[in-house]
């Protein structure tokens, strides 16, 4: 039996819970109290556990039924339906997208295999060994493959070149992996310069480039001429190769640092019992980084697609050609006259420094195949051109000036679709001069009417 001081404890406690107000029934102090509710439920006490109060608000709440939507069942269809055909759309130009890529990858490499691609030619004339675990192999690979866009604008600027490269190399029986050493010596530019007064694409020193042939001049610089430069550098290196016994690596380092430095290097490590290949030497550090940055192109150049550079097929013909012209002629005049850009004729014939072809060092001039015909005849319309720094250029002009003009002026007669300033630069004279010989106060001139250009006497001191 429960004692008095258990049975007291118990009463206020429960005195405490609930609330009897004199009713039969007892009820919860505070039926929302979730702490009471937990008390009640250990006591046993839920079962006088009343629930709050329903007022008419919630009574009617609850009572009342949901307001029926009509439109609800549609508007979820045409949710779900949205959403299947955007789904369906992404999937499409996913699936497109594949199909994209996997054609021009295909094609691709169908015109890197076919036969009529320069690059196949050149992957087949491979004959240098494969480095690619040497270290600075692998870090220059690397580093090259990081920017694939810089290699393609490399690819597609030796386009021009790249089929009289290894056109040569190929009949000399040489390694097509040299046809790789311009992207190292001056990423296949003409007009290339080094701190060293190394010029050209192939980047003779002066004195190595008149060892070869190459005529230097204030006018004229073989070094710059891609054909001559071409085959100068190949004689040289056929010339180390067999100084070197046949070891490419050695040739390429002599290219660079010289034969005579190559040559002690090996006498040092032969006195010292040391092998004497490329890799054990002690040459300077821009040599030691030269081929190696030969061999990366390599590796890159012999699985385009792993280093994601898109080499684009490069037709096995030529790209330029040339043609013999005896004269003078004004590189970028003859381009404007044709239809062509200005620079068409003088970033091919760079070795002519003064943008006017010098006859007494090369008659040769280079032209882009695709418009060589237009150009040819345009160049042999064309009046002598003379350069007040080529003493042949200003000779050769007054033996073919010394022909008598009539009258006191030589006149022009305006055509269709003259101006002033066409006028001007065609007869090497100011629009101000023009002018002021016909006394014009406009620009306006009609076709038929005859102008002046200049006096007999000034004609010839205009052009020399």
């Amino acid at each position: 039996m429960a004692t008095k001081k258990q049975f007291n404890a118990t009463a206020s406690l429960l005195a405490s819970l609930f609330l009897w107000a004199g009713s039969s029934t007892p009820a919860l102090a505070n039926p929302n109290d979730k702490q009471l509710q937990e008390v009640a439920k250990e006591l046993g006490l839920l079962r006088y556990v009343q629930q709050p109060a329903v007022t008419p608000q919630t009574q009617q709440r609850q009572i009342q039924p949901a307001k029926y939507d009509p439109y609800a069942a549609k508007r979820q269809q045409i949710l779900q339906q949205n959403i299947a055909r955007k789904k369906a759309y992404q999937a499409r130009l996913t699936q497109q997208k594949r199909a994209k890529s996997k054609k021009n990858q295909n094609l691709r490499v169908q015109q890197q295999n076919s036969h009529g691609n320069v690059w196949n030619r050149l992957y087949q004339g491979f004959q240098i060994p494969n480095y690619n675990k040497q270290p600075l192999v692998r870090k220059f690979t690397t580093q090259f493959s990081r920017s694939p866009k810089r290699i393609q604008r490399l690819a597609d600027r030796s386009s021009k070149y790249l089929y009289m490269v290894v056109n040569e190399l190929n009949r000399r029986k040489m390694p097509t992996e040299l046809a790789l050493l311009p992207f190292v010596e001056s990423a296949y530019r003409n007009k290339a310069y080094s701190h060293a007064g190394a010029a050209g694409m192939w980047q003779f020193i002066p004195a190595t480039g008149r060892r070869f042939g190459l005529k230097q001049t204030r006018s004229y610089d073989a070094r710059l001429d891609p054909y001559k430069a071409t085959k100068a550098a190949f004689d040289y290196l056929q010339r180390l190769n067999r100084e070197f016994r046949g070891d490419w690596l050695l040739s390429l380092a002599a290219y660079n640092a010289g034969e005579y430095r190559v040559h002690r290097e090996i006498a040092k490590n032969k006195a010292r019992g040391k092998r004497t290949d490329f890799w054990s030497l002690d040459l300077p550090r821009e040599t030691k980084q030269y081929v190696p940055r030969l061999l990366a192109f390599k590796e890159i150049f012999r699985n385009p697609q792993h280093f994601r550079v898109q080499l684009k097929g490069i037709p096995n013909t030529y790209a330029l050609t040339q043609i013999q012209v005896n004269k003078p002629v004004d590189l970028k005049r003859a381009a404007l006259v044709a239809g062509l850009p200005a620079d068409t004729l003088s970033s091919l014939n760079s070795g002519f420094l003064h943008g006017i072809t010098t006859p007494r060092h090369s008659n040769l001039i280079i032209l882009p195949r695709q418009h060589a015909g237009r150009l040819n005849k345009v160049i042999q319309k064309l009046p002598p051109a003379a350069d007040v720094h080529n003493k042949s250029a200003r000779k050769y002009y007054k033996k073919k000036t010394k022909r008598r003009t009539r009258g006191r002026y030589v006149y022009h007669k305006v055509r269709r679709g003259d101006n002033l300033y066409r006028i001007a630069k065609r007869h090497g004279i100011s629009v101000k001069k023009l002018k002021r010989l016909n006394n014009l106060s406009g620009n306006k001139i009609k076709p038929g009417k005859r102008l002046k250009i200049a006096s007999k006497s000034r004609t010839r001191k205009s052009y020399s």
